[in-house]
């Protein structure tokens, strides 16, 4: 990775295809770890349900 320009608001750099391509693999597994924290903390708060009610509303959605 070499730094081509920094200023106070961007900075531009040049990667290989394969480190940009891992960089957005690491992003978007860091996009769906984000989704998956707010999932747990919004499942913690719900009441429990029943297997049947758990279809319905996935049935809902």
């Amino acid at each position: 990775m070499c730094i081509i320009e920094r200023n106070a608001r961007n900075i531009t750099v040049r990667l290989s295809n394969a480190r940009w391509n891992r960089l957005m693999e690491l992003e978007n597994a860091y996009r769906i770890a984000k989704s998956v924290v707010r999932a747990k903390k919004e499942c913690e708060k719900v009441k429990g349900m029943t297997k049947e009610e758990a279809m319905n509303f996935i049935d809902s959605l």
